[in-house]
């Protein structure tokens, strides 16, 4: 029974719901008992009054018959006396003991001297007697009757009847009395269970008062606690449907501090991401937290517990459990790695102080957990886009930029270079003897060449300077604001970088540099690319292994006075 009461349909029930049920289960078989107890009590009740009826009814009936007894003994003496009123009163009350001879029934068997004899018997001796009597005296010899009731001893044995009757109406008193109190004990058993069974009913109303109250309030609970559910749920897809706009990660962070800010209220935080090697977490936002209260910038992976076992980790603001390493302060925090694809991409951390921090991170953490998920699947999809497009736009041996994007840069520098009067110079890298490179070390070893001159290159030039490869062994350099003398200065620097190669790869390694620019040699794409491949053609055809550039346009005086002023504005330094 009680197992049937701690499940249902397969399912546990909470302890509250256990002791209501079983609450109800002693109410219901208490009032079963207290009714059942009722009830009997007043059939009990019930069978006492019949039984003081009865007994009080037999009593009276005794009394009566034994007076009326008395009476006829005393008319028939009377009559014998010669009072000749008394006969009549005597055949009526002897007609009375006609009829309730039974009556004598109850009287126990009366003991005489001359030995023991029913008292139903004695009465008709008795009235056998008197009639005797009275017949005589009828005749005219009173005396004879007198001496016919003395010699028949008829006050002895009525004397014997009235003390058995007065002992049987002695025991019909007692008995009277046991009844009363029985009768008593019951209506005051009826009584306690009516009073017992008034107060349970006012406590069951009570407690089915506050069970429905209770109720009610659970209900209530639940519905705010499923609007609640729903609106969170609303935001967090609202989120999901923000991010799949968001083109960066700033754009990425805006939309999680808003959200984070209106679906965790009264937490700060933080998101840190993988930087691109992967060896440590950078932080990317942070949201409710005062400007001088400041974060790490950067996170170990191997110290943070959260990473280590792709779960929520909460750190105490005591210490006093394990915590990350990264922790510091006196804030309790929660860390949720942020896992998108199988992969770790990131670390979401809530911060709470005060007495019941823990406990409210700890309500805080399947929330966490969504907002994390949700930033998660942004940042990988901004990876993804990311690694897309850079397949797209890039060479996928060397890393460099792809042919493709280089015509579409070189377009909009050559552009701007117009439009703002400005400058741009090109140069075109071609790698000496590769094939023979290949067909002496093989492929793989001219790959490796490649990538290590890719490096060698980027390496040595501006943030705004672009490295793309041509095709093949031939590399282009675009140099955005780099005069024609300045941009040979920064190939003869290329092309010593690239020679030391040869020492780092066991061989000799050497390229040739064709250098041209815009106005200077050529005045569009097409020029600048046909003049900077003209003088990777002239380096090769002087032996290799140096650079050389585009000869100049015709000359024109307005394009003097522009070199002078951009020789001014754009010194060596700027170029390297």
């Amino acid at each position: 029974m009680f197992a049937g009461l701690t499940q249902m349909n397969g399912r546990t029930l909470p302890p509250e719901r256990v002791r209501s049920r079983m609450l109800s289960l002693a109410t219901v078989v208490l009032v079963f008992v207290l009714v059942v107890t009722a009830i009997g009590g007043f059939i009990h009740v019930s069978t006492q009054q019949r039984a003081v009826t009865d007994i009080r009814a037999q009593g009276q009936q005794l009394r009566a018959t034994y007076q009326a007894l008395t009476e006829a003994d005393a008319d028939a003496l009377r009559y014998l006396a010669g009072e000749g009123g008394a006969l009549s009163r005597h055949l009526s009350q002897v007609a009375l003991l006609g009829g309730e001879a039974q009556i004598f029934d109850a009287l126990a068997p009366i003991s005489l001297p001359s030995g023991t004899t029913p008292a139903k018997a004695l009465v008709k001796a008795l009235i056998t007697n008197w009639t005797d009597a009275i017949a005589l005296a009828s005749a005219g010899d009173r005396e004879a009757g007198q001496a016919l009731i003395a010699n028949r001893h008829t006050g002895a044995t009525l004397a014997a009847i009235g003390t058995e009757v007065q002992r049987v109406l002695r025991d019909t008193d007692a008995r009277l009395a046991m009844h009363d109190e029985r009768i008593q004990i019951g209506t005051l058993l009826v009584l306690l269970l009516q009073l017992g069974a008034g107060l349970l009913a006012i406590l069951g109303l009570i407690y089915a008062f506050r069970l429905s109250v209770s109720e009610a309030d659970g209900r209530a609970a639940a519905v705010e606690s499923a609007d609640r559910s729903r609106e969170q749920v609303a935001r967090l897809f609202e989120m999901a449907d923000v991010l799949q706009s968001a083109s960066d990660h700033s754009d990425a962070n805006a939309v999680l501090s808003a959200t984070a800010i209106d679906l965790v209220p009264g937490f700060s935080g933080a998101l840190y991401v993988f930087n691109n090697s992967r060896d440590r977490l950078v932080l990317s936002t942070t949201w409710a937290r005062a400007a001088n209260d400041a974060l790490p910038e950067t996170i170990n992976p191997g110290g943070c517990w959260a990473l280590k076992r792709g779960k929520p980790h909460l750190n105490r603001g005591d210490g006093t459990k394990l915590c990350c390493a990264h922790h510091v302060g006196t804030e309790a925090s929660l860390e949720i790695p942020m896992i998108a694809r199988g992969e770790i991409v990131g670390l979401l951390q809530l911060f709470a102080s005060g007495i019941s921090a823990v406990e409210r991170l700890e309500r805080a953490t399947d929330l966490g957990s969504a907002l994390a998920d949700g930033m998660s699947l942004a940042l990988a999809n901004m990876a993804l886009r990311e690694k897309l497009r850079n397949q797209a736009l890039r060479d996928p041996l060397t890393g460099l930029y792809n042919r493709r994007y280089m015509e579409d840069c070189l377009q909009r520098f050559v552009r701007l270079a117009e439009r703002e009067a400005r400058e741009i110079s090109l140069v075109m890298v071609d790698l000496d003897h590769f094939k023979r490179l290949n067909d002496e070390h093989g492929h793989a070893f001219g790959d490796q060449v490649l990538r290590d001159a890719a490096l060698a290159l980027t390496g040595s030039l501006r943030e705004t300077d672009i490295v793309c490869r041509f095709g093949g062994e031939e590399l282009v350099v675009i140099l955005p604001d780099c005069p024609l003398e300045r941009a040979a200065d920064k190939a003869e620097v290329l092309r010593l970088r690239i020679e030391e190669l040869g020492n780092t790869l066991g061989t000799d390694i050497s390229a040739s540099f064709g250098v041209a620019s815009l106005p200077h040699t050529s005045q569009s794409v097409a020029d600048l690319l046909a003049a900077a491949d003209s003088a990777l053609y002239k380096a090769k055809q002087a032996g290799r292994n140096q650079v050389a550039k585009a000869p100049l346009r015709p000359f024109r005086i307005d394009r003097v006075v522009d070199e002078a002023s951009h020789l001014e504005e754009f010194p060596r330094a700027a170029a390297e």
